[in-house]
């Protein structure tokens, strides 16, 4: 999967997470026909006290957790591919991603829900697909081998047609662990994000050229630039 900044990234991901994948033109050579999606419902997460809310106060896991060992790691073997380290910050796989992604699909809430039953059957179709080309599952291939299965789904207009689904699960992947990067100290970093910061003494105040900023978008608007005092 070719290599691009975060930023980049950060700019396009969310139109692409939302968008339906539609088959489209290919440079790439057809591997063979994909590997069957497999359309079995997720079995449900059954236990005492499932659904509700946690209770904050009691010092235990609100819910059990989905993934096996394996789905873990192919999580941080994809959180490698699709954050990897660069000058500012650390690889995705280095990160705690799987951890999130396991703690969010097991949530008992309708959106986390939805997902969980994209996610799971999803991490079982990268094994598929690596089986089907290489004999190998996906963590035992190479990193060069993962890419290439990486590359069939991770571009909108390359979908190869048999591929939609699979490129649907890569993009929700996608979309949730760059949600849980920019949620952690390292990715909030990477931004250069500086709220949550606490100031001594009296607030200053927006600086002059915030304040010049803010003014000239009012402008523009139409509305009346705003003056303190």
């Amino acid at each position: 999967m070719t290599e691009i900044s975060r930023r980049v990234t950060l700019a396009w991901i969310a139109a692409a997470s939302a968008s339906a994948f539609a088959a489209g033109p290919s440079k790439a050579a057809q591997n063979g026909s994909p590997s069957p999606w497999n359309d079995a419902a997720v079995p449900p997460i059954t236990v005492p006290g499932y659904g509700h809310d946690p209770d904050l106060k009691a010092a235990a896991v609100p819910w059990p957790l989905t993934l096996n060992p394996h789905q873990r790691a192919i999580l941080r073997l994809a959180a490698d591919l699709m954050l990897p380290a660069d000058a500012r910050s650390p690889s995705g796989g280095s990160l705690p991603l799987d951890a999130f992604l396991d703690e969010w699909i097991s949530a008992p809430y309708p959106q986390q829900q939805q997902d969980r039953a994209l996610i799971v059957p999803g991490l079982a179709w990268l094994d598929e697909e690596a089986g089907r080309r290489l004999g190998l599952d996906f963590v035992s291939a190479s990193d060069a081998q993962r890419r290439a299965v990486f590359d069939t789904v991770a571009f909108r207009d390359k979908v190869l047609p048999g591929y939609e689904q699979p490129a649907q699960f890569f993009a929700r992947l996608r979309g949730l662990m760059l949600a849980g990067f920019y949620t952690l100290p390292e990715g909030i970093a990477d931004i250069g994000y500086l709220g949550n910061t606490p100031l001594s003494g009296d607030y200053p105040g927006p600086t002059p050229e915030a304040m010049a900023n803010l003014n000239a978008s009012l402008i523009k608007l139409g509305l009346k630039p705003f003056s303190p005092g």
